[in-house]
């Protein structure tokens, strides 16, 4: 398992787990990532950037706490990078959300909190983000109201992630985690 990184402490700490209780930190996180990401000449944004995509395809990013599954943690994750990196899922990622389910059956932390009834209400970055994604304030709504509870539409684990996790953990690229 590959330890953290302090430059991925610090950058994802810094505003990308922020959502739930600072969600004016993730969206400046979120509409920031391109932004550093063509500015980056020491390549540490890039660097952050990989190690984010290693978490997600070794499923090595644990769960805040028991109640929480690896899955929900790497759910999670898909949708940070989502919001961050744009409609690509990160290299390598062995369960990726289907593109059509973005912004119509699978909500996002920046959807939910950035994206309003128009753009002239939303976040100062959110026709760029839209745009980058193929989506509108509209496609947004809309699936707003299809949830029944304005959650973000988590998948259930398929079939075989299990064994995949057991693989993972047996090459050491992860520790496992209490339930598997």
């Amino acid at each position: 398992m590959i330890p953290w990184s302090r430059r991925f402490q610090l950058i994802f700490g810094g505003g990308f787990a922020l959502a739930d209780d600072e969600p004016a930190l993730y969206i400046e996180a979120v509409e920031e990532a391109p932004v550093r990401l063509a500015n980056d000449a020491s390549g540490s944004y890039h660097a952050f950037r990989e190690e984010f995509a290693v978490h997600i395809r070794e499923s090595s990013f644990p769960p805040e706490s028991e109640a929480e599954s690896q899955w929900m943690t790497d759910e999670w994750l898909r949708d940070v990078w989502y919001d961050a990196f744009g409609p690509e899922p990160a290299p390598g990622d062995p369960f990726p959300v289907p593109q059509e389910d973005w912004g119509h059956s699978r909500l996002t932390d920046y959807m939910l909190h950035a994206i309003n009834q128009t753009l002239e209400t939303s976040a100062p970055g959110a026709a760029e983000w839209l745009a980058a994604r193929g989506l509108t304030v509209e496609d947004i709504g809309a699936a707003v109201d299809r949830s029944p509870t304005q959650s973000v539409g988590f998948r259930s684990a398929p079939e075989g992630w299990l064994d995949h996790l057991h693989d993972l953990t047996a090459r050491g690229l992860r520790e496992a985690q209490p339930g598997e």
